[in-house]
C-alpha cells in the first residue's frame, strides 16, 4: 500500500462515522499519536472522501500494510493522522464551484427561470472569491436563500410554507419554478450550483452564520417547556451577499463542506441523469483526481494550491499542465 490516505473530522479532531465519533488524536508540534478506539478505523482513498467531506481533512496513515478496497478504504485497527492538508472554507468552495463549473461545461449552460445564467454566476462567484469587485453579489446571496428555502420546503413543508412570508415576490417564484416539473432535467445542474454558492457565503460571511446559530439555539432552548420564554422575532443580518433570514423560521445553511459535498454529488447525478452511469462514474473520478491534487499540497495552508487548478482541466486522471 502506497497511496495517501485521509481521514475527514470537525474542528475539534472528531470524525462523524456511521457507528459514533471517533476522537482522532491530532498531530502537533510535528508529534503524531497512535487513535486505537476499540473497533475499526476506516481511512480513505480521495474517491471514498467524497461523500463524507468534513470541516478538516488529514493525511492518515496505517500501523502496518493494508489493503484498499474497490471503493477506496482500508479498514484498520489502529493508525495516526500524520498531517492537516489545506482544505479549509476557501478551498472547500473553489472545489465545490469546479465541480458545479465542470458539468455545465460537459451539459451546457442552463439558465434559472428568472432568465439568469449559471455559467455567469459561477464567474460571479469566483470574482468574489478571489476578492474582486462583482455585480452578482447580491444575486449570490438571493441564490443562497432560493436553495436553502427550497431545501427546507422539502423537509419541513409546514415551517417552510410559513417562511415564504419572509421572502420577496422573486424568490417565491423561482423556488416553485424550480421545483416544477418542467425543470426536473436541469435541477441536479442548478443544485450543483446552488450549493457552491452556498458554500461562498459561508466561506465569506462565518460571523454572519455563526449569529444565526445562536438563535437557532436559542429557539430550540425555548422549546422547553421548563425554561420556556417569548422566542425571538424574525430578523434579518444585511451582507454584502444578500440578507440572511433568522429567527423563529430558519432556513438551513449549510456550511462550506457540506455544501461542496453536494455540489459534487449533485454534479454527479446530473451527468448520470443525462448521460448515464458510465458518465456519473467519469465525473467521480474527475471529482476525487482533483481533490487529491488539492490535498497533496503541503503543508497545510488557508489558501487554494496556486495556480487554481479545474476539473475541467483534467485529462486521463491527472490534471493538465497549463
Amino acid at each position: 500500500m502506497n497511496e495517501s490516505l485521509f481521514v475527514p473530522t470537525d474542528s475539534n479532531g472528531i470524525e462523524h462515522a456511521a457507528t459514533g465519533g471517533i476522537a482522532w488524536q491530532l498531530p502537533t508540534g510535528g508529534v503524531t499519536s497512535v487513535t486505537e478506539v476499540g473497533h475499526p478505523l476506516v481511512l480513505r482513498r480521495p474517491d471514498a472522501l467524497l461523500d463524507v467531506l468534513d470541516e478538516r481533512i488529514y493525511r492518515a496513515e496505517p500501523l502496518d500494510y493494508v489493503e484498499i478496497s474497490a471503493v477506496g478504504i482500508a479498514v484498520v485497527p489502529s493508525a495516526r493522522l500524520v498531517a492537516a492538508t489545506c482544505w479549509d472554507t476557501d478551498v472547500a468552495t473553489r472545489f465545490a464551484l469546479d465541480c458545479a463549473d465542470n458539468i455545465l461545461t460537459e451539459a451546457g449552460d442552463v439558465s434559472l427561470p428568472d432568465g439568469t445564467s449559471l455559467a455567469n454566476v459561477i464567474a460571479d462567484a469566483r470574482l468574489v472569491l478571489d476578492d474582486l469587485a462583482s455585480d452578482g453579489s447580491d444575486r449570490l446571496g438571493y441564490l443562497a436563500r432560493v436553495r436553502a428555502l427550497r431545501r427546507l420546503r422539502r423537509e419541513r413543508a409546514e415551517i417552510a410554507d410559513l417562511s415564504l412570508g419572509l421572502l420577496t415576490a422573486d424568490e417565491v417564484r423561482d423556488v416553485d419554478a424550480l421545483d416544477d416539473p418542467d425543470y426536473a432535467t436541469i435541477i441536479p445542474i442548478t443544485d450543483s450550483v446552488l450549493a457552491a454558492i452556498e458554500a461562498l457565503r459561508h466561506h465569506l460571511l462565518p460571523k454572519a452564520y455563526m449569529a444565526i446559530e445562536d438563535v437557532r439555539e436559542e429557539h430550540e432552548e425555548h422549546q422547553n417547556p421548563a425554561t420556556q420564554r417569548p422566542a425571538s422575532e424574525p430578523g434579518v443580518v444585511v451582507t454584502g451577499l444578500g440578507n440572511l433570514l433568522f429567527g423563529s423560521v430558519f432556513l438551513a445553511y449549510e456550511p462550506a463542506w457540506t455544501a461542496a459535498r453536494e455540489a459534487a454529488r449533485h454534479a454527479r447525478l446530473a451527468a448520470k441523469d443525462r448521460y448515464g452511469a458510465k458518465a456519473e462514474t467519469e465525473q467521480r473520478a474527475q471529482q476525487a483526481s482533483l481533490l487529491e491534487s488539492i490535498l497533496e499540497e503541503r503543508p497545510a495552508r488557508s489558501h487554494y494550491p496556486s495556480p487554481p487548478r479545474s476539473i475541467a482541466n483534467l485529462a486521463n486522471g491527472h490534471i493538465a499542465n497549463s
